[in-house]
């Protein structure tokens, strides 16, 4: 029994090449104290600009003790996420800050483990490397789509395995929180404006792109807790369901180049004549948002900035 549990998480996450899946939204969680929580925070990072890097952690809080003498939703042990970069939308304004892979594919320098958890659990990055033919992941290494969302899965113990004893392999908890389990370094790669991270789930998403999962927790024996159990029905899969975490997702800012239309990181020629032909009248603003940055109208001073940027990059 105990040994399904890590089956159970890890089987989220590693069959995730379905198709986008359309689902019932299930009920937000009634009261945060009586629910596990899973959140994000980038902390005040402020305004930045492309090619800045910054911490998100995941932070996670056991639930109250439901009285049961081995599971429940105070005795998560087993955690699976997909953390959208950004949210829902397209593109790829988030990145990994440095795509650095170990000898297991693991990007160390990206993806850190809290102390409170490296010694006896394993994370995974499902999504890390495009090994073994994938077209998409977070570090291609050879034209592949980059990964706009991260699948990370937490599981106990650390492998290999122990030997069983007579009384079998404990599973362990999850910390008792509130507190950090991993922190992602991230780098802003294109893009301006407001970019969510976005913990995708069941509560305020009715479908999941392709290649991720709705954030689900399970407990030491192997039991599903994300949602309050429907008898006779999947978990999460009633349209009464009421899910057992509270979740929240952040936000980072990330300050516009002017003249940058298509959000590269970078201003090209062509972009200062779209500009200049918006200023002229003869092209719709439209065209390129970055270059109205105080929403007046493409000024003379804008076009000058444009052409600086083109000349000297953005900064």
């Amino acid at each position: 029994m105990k040994g399904r549990a890590i089956c159970m998480i890890a089987g989220a996450i590693i069959a995730l090449a379905g198709t986008q899946r359309t689902t019932l939204a299930i009920q937000k969680c009634p009261d945060a104290n009586n629910c596990a929580e899973v959140k994000v925070d980038v902390g005040t990072t402020g305004t930045l600009k492309i090619g800045d890097t910054f911490d998100a952690h995941l932070m996670f809080k056991q639930g109250p003790d439901s009285g049961q003498q081995a599971g429940g939703i105070g005795k998560l042990a087993a955690l699976a996420l997909t953390l959208g970069i950004p949210g829902m939308g397209s593109g790829t304004p988030l990145m990994l800050a440095t795509c650095t892979l170990n000898a297991d594919g693991f990007p160390e320098a990206d993806v850190i483990p809290d102390p409170s958890i490296s010694s006896n659990f394993n994370v995974v990055v499902e999504n890390a490397n495009c090994n073994n033919g994938r077209t998409h992941c977070l570090c291609p290494d050879a034209g592949q789509t980059r990964d706009n969302f991260i699948n990370l899965v937490i599981y106990g113990p650390h492998l290999p395995l122990p030997t069983p004893g007579a009384g079998g392999i404990d599973i362990p908890t999850l910390p008792a929180g509130p507190q950090g389990l991993v922190t992602f370094k991230l780098k802003v790669n294109t893009g301006a404006g407001s970019i969510p991270l976005h913990l995708i789930n069941q509560v305020t998403d009715s479908s999941r792109p392709q290649f991720t999962a709705f954030l689900s927790v399970g407990d030491k024996v192997a039991v599903d807790q994300t949602c309050v159990p429907v008898t006779g029905q999947p978990p999460c899969s009633a349209g009464d369901s009421v899910s057992q975490v509270e979740m929240a997702d952040a936000a980072v800012t990330v300050a516009s180049c002017i003249g940058d239309c298509d959000s590269s990181g970078s201003v090209a020629v062509n972009e200062v004549v779209i500009m200049t032909n918006i200023a002229l009248g003869t092209d719709q603003a439209s065209s390129c948002a970055a270059g109205d940055p105080a929403g007046d109208g493409v000024q003379i001073n804008d076009i000058v900035t444009a052409v600086n940027n083109a000349l000297h990059g953005c900064s």
